[in-house]
């Protein structure tokens, strides 16, 4: 068949580039003629207008940062996605897709309410996402993701309406399910982010193309947010850390390296403890607020079966990291673990 994927590519962020191309990559080892449906609005480009718009100078440092980031990921997008042609307007896509059978809307925090509202710039919504425009093949979620735990009530209604014209729909996190079964949605099955669909061997043969070198014990420190702030927590005089791009290489493969290698792992971001999962890295995750709520249940929803959940920390108590470092994970049981849900994967995916 062909399948045609919707999902935040475009991103600055290694999570959603590695999320696509596992879904890309799996989905064309089941023998199907894939590609990305290259979807971006233009809000989101880096122009003049959009660096003034979104104050961008007023954290400098920070935007040239991303920069240099964005240009070694755009190079993993043009060597590893295929691609179509760009469009910047929902609208457009449907003359995109035609001829395909499938769409599948995901992974990643697709489904969130903000771009449902704004995701075409200021109060200029897209149901891009939700599959809201004209096309005549089978609609499916993939592990898709609200990022929130509640749906506002003034979109819940136009969000309830585009998700009740697929055919199948999984969600990545628990509640993700209570909001769309609250849609009247029955069916609704909870899945593995598409990292989780390939083995262990397609993200090892990504980190071993790094041409660096760390002859040094570390501790990876990677953070998508708060950084300056977790800095200025995490003093560890026994550890070497390594902070997010400190190498100097802001490409996927370094990354994935950083991880890989490293004797353990500090983090916020869903995708790194999925790599350490793969790669049997000890690892602490740090939150923002305490507890299962907000985006925390991606974390709770992936690390609870395992009996993982201790280490999810919350920002005030990082003392306890050491000791969370230091306690042994029964490696086989996660690889077990970690086959298990690959396998739920692929029996959505059987389509």
């Amino acid at each position: 068949m062909k399948i045609g994927i919707l999902t935040f590519h475009w991103a600055v962020n290694y999570g959603a580039i590695l999320q696509a191309y596992a879904l890309q990559e799996y989905l064309k080892l089941e023998g199907h003629d894939v590609c990305i449906v290259n979807y971006k609005p233009k809000n989101y480009d880096d122009t003049i207008l959009n660096f003034i718009r979104k104050y961008k100078f007023l954290k400098i440092s920070e935007y040239l940062l991303e920069r240099k980031k964005e240009l070694r990921l755009s190079n993993f997008r043009k060597k590893y996605l295929n691609q179509t042609e760009r469009v910047c307007s929902c609208k457009k896509i449907s003359n995109l897709v035609t001829g395909f059978d499938v769409l599948i809307s995901g992974s990643d925090q697709v489904l969130n309410p903000y771009f449902l509202a704004t995701g075409e710039g200021n109060k200029n919504g897209s149901s891009a996402y939700y599959l809201g425009f004209n096309f005549d093949g089978t609609k499916i979620a993939y592990a898709v993701s609200f990022g929130c735990i509640t749906y506002p009530e003034e979109q819940f209604s136009i969000a309830a309406k585009y998700l009740k014209s697929f055919s199948m729909i999984s969600v990545r996190e628990n509640t993700g399910k209570n909001i769309v079964s609250s849609m009247g949605i029955k069916n609704v099955s909870v899945a593995p982010d598409p990292t989780l669909l390939m083995p262990y061997s397609f993200f090892d043969n990504l980190a071993d193309q790094y041409e660096g070198k760390v002859s040094r014990d570390y501790t990876y420190c990677f953070f998508i947010r708060n950084m300056k702030e977790r800095k200025s927590l995490i003093k560890d005089r026994t550890r070497d850390l390594i902070w997010n791009n400190d190498l100097g290489d802001s490409s996927v493969e370094s990354w994935l390296y950083l991880i890989k290698h490293a004797n353990s792992v500090i983090t916020d971001s869903f995708h790194c403890v999925v790599m350490c999962l793969k790669f049997h890295i000890p690892f602490v995750v740090i939150t923002e607020l305490n507890g299962n709520v907000g985006m925390n249940d991606r974390f709770y929803t992936l690390l609870t079966p395992i009996k993982m959940v201790n280490r999810i920390l919350y920002k005030n108590s990082l003392n306890e990291i050491e000791i969370i470092l230091s306690t042994k994970i029964d490696w086989n049981s996660v690889d077990m673990y970690l086959n298990a849900l690959r396998n739920i994967g692929k029996k959505f995916l059987n389509f």
